[in-house]
């Protein structure tokens, strides 16, 4: 065991080792529809009528349709349901949630006469939550034939892993102890007795099971800067400054008919902050018509991250009721957790929307948006890139296509009805997988392919002569497969997903 742990202290220090993985960074990538209880109760379908402060991140010129001064706050509540069927074994986890989704203000500011042409100049900053991870998922179930013989495990993984190590490094021996550059998911396997150094598997499971806990969030500010020009064009100018807070903990174990055969936990922490900067315009081409244009780009998000690793393996119980262990934070091997600094550069985005209001009693939008995924970038803290992380994009993402519609009814003079609907089609191409380099910290070996998501919404609203209340319902249905490991010989079958989300938005505001 001293031989082994003498390894992964060498291991921190060694350049050629990273614990990133594409799948770490892609839920940064996708924005929830979060906001005041408007915008949510149309479906995030905006981006053409403006007027609201949650276009702020959409298309930046819909701040430039404000003629007053406006402050409000969004609060939510929600329930998220996760069902996980392996091969006919569901599991089902709930979830509450509950969260402070924005605080804002837009001072607009009338510019000159009648007969200027720049009519306002509005100024707008916004706090809001962009993404909650907080979610619990567990599943259960092995891959094996019709008598119930296991086909596959995890250890093929890992064994595979330590072999295709060895051309170059040699095997785990005394004359390669002091080699920085051993991946630490076989290390941990070999001390642990999971895997056997002079080839082959020791075990297969009659049993298996994963759990996660997915928690923290990405929190946005916006600074927007927009104006109003003969009440036909808005231009829009947002700059984003983001915070990046997540935790996740794993953990997943085989078993057999004589109890446990190895359990493997993970923990990781990914914070750091983001820039983006985002350019809007609206445009009215018809003097006299209420018809509205919007188009909106979304630069890259430059996001400085860190990530902190760590993990535990603990291998087959023994007669004597024991079992060989190994932590790769553990004093006598390191004593904290792997860190490593690191830049992610987002895909960009393009949205474009068009409005129409009916007589100042119905308001409907539309919009299409493109994220290509494949465009993101990573790269180490000095500015080298990632050539795995990078063609891992390129081969596991797509672009994703976008369509939301909205529309919004005036019941009277005070009251609205809301409704929306979203749909997203996923960023994953279908034989998309999880890359774990031979030379790799990273021991986390799962990961989840989402599919297409749609989202409908219903809002009510209030409006009296300065305050006003809006509430909005959100149902959220999205399909995923996930996987606890990639076999390097076969296409395992998937853990098909299913996560129901409903949310409640209420939004408080006043205009002055």
């Amino acid at each position: 065991m001293k031989k082994i742990v003498n390894i992964l202290a060498l291991l921190i220090i060694a350049a050629q080792l990273n614990a990133q993985s594409t799948y770490n960074v892609i839920p940064l990538f996708s924005p929830d529809l979060t906001g005041t209880a408007r915008f949510v109760g149309m479906g995030g379908a905006m981006s053409a009528l403006g007027g609201d402060i949650s276009t702020i991140s959409t298309n930046p010129a819909g701040i430039g349709l404000y003629r007053s001064n406006d402050f409000n706050a969004s609060v939510s509540m929600s329930t998220l349901n996760t069902k996980a069927d392996f091969l006919g074994s569901e599991l089902s986890k709930d979830k509450f949630l509950f969260s402070f989704d924005n605080i804002g203000v837009v001072f607009s500011g009338k510019f000159g006469g009648s007969d200027e042409s720049l009519k306002f100049v509005n100024i707008g900053v916004n706090y809001s939550r962009r993404n909650n991870f907080r979610k619990d998922f567990a599943m259960n179930g092995w891959y094996a034939d019709e008598d119930g013989n296991a086909l596959y495990s995890q250890q093929f993984q890992i064994q595979n892993l330590y072999d295709n190590s060895l051309p170059n490094l040699g095997a785990i021996s005394s004359d390669s102890y002091y080699n920085p550059k051993y991946p630490w998911l076989p290390l941990l396997a070999a001390d642990a007795g999971v895997i056997d150094t002079e080839g082959g598997i020791r075990y297969l499971p009659t049993d298996a099971n994963f759990y996660s806990e997915d928690r923290g969030g990405v929190n946005l500010v916006d600074f927007n800067l927009s104006c109003n020009i003969n009440d036909r064009l808005y231009l829009g100018l947002t700059l984003g400054a983001q915070y990046v807070d997540y935790e996740r903990y794993s953990m997943y174990g085989e078993y057999d008919d004589l109890g446990t055969i190895y359990t493997l936990e993970n923990w990781q922490k990914t914070e750091g902050t983001g820039l983006d900067v985002k350019l809007g315009a609206i445009f009215r081409p018809f003097e006299y018509s209420p018809f509205r244009v919007g188009l909106a780009f979304h630069l890259p998000t430059y996001y400085n991250l860190t990530d902190y690793s760590s993990a535990y393996m603990a291998g087959p119980d023994e007669p004597d009721g024991g079992y060989r262990e190994m932590g790769t934070n553990w004093p006598e091997a390191y004593g904290d957790d792997y860190i490593v600094d690191y830049k992610v550069r987002s895909p960009w985005r393009m949205n474009v929307s068009a409005g129409y209001t009916f007589d100042d009693f119905l308001a409907v939008n539309a919009e299409y948006e493109l994220v290509d995924y494949s465009s993101a970038m990573m790269e180490y803290e000095d500015g080298y890139s990632m050539p795995d992380m990078d063609d891992e994009f390129d081969s596991n993402m797509q672009c994703s296509h976008i369509l939301r519609l909205g529309a919004e009814v005036k019941l009277d003079k005070n009251f609205s009805m809301r409704c929306g609907y979203n749909f997203i089609s996923s960023a994953f191409k279908d034989n998309a997988w999880k890359y774990i380099s031979p030379y790799s910290a990273n021991t986390a070996t799962d990961y989840t392919n989402t599919k297409n998501t749609n989202i409908f919404t219903l809002g009510l609203g209030y409006r009296g002569k300065s305050f006003y209340f809006d509430a909005a319902y959100q149902c959220m249905l999205q399909d995923a497969d996930f996987y606890t490991y990639v076999d390097p010989e076969v296409s395992l079958p998937a853990t098909k997903v299913s996560d129901f989300r409903n949310k409640i938005v209420c939004t408080f505001g006043v205009r002055f």
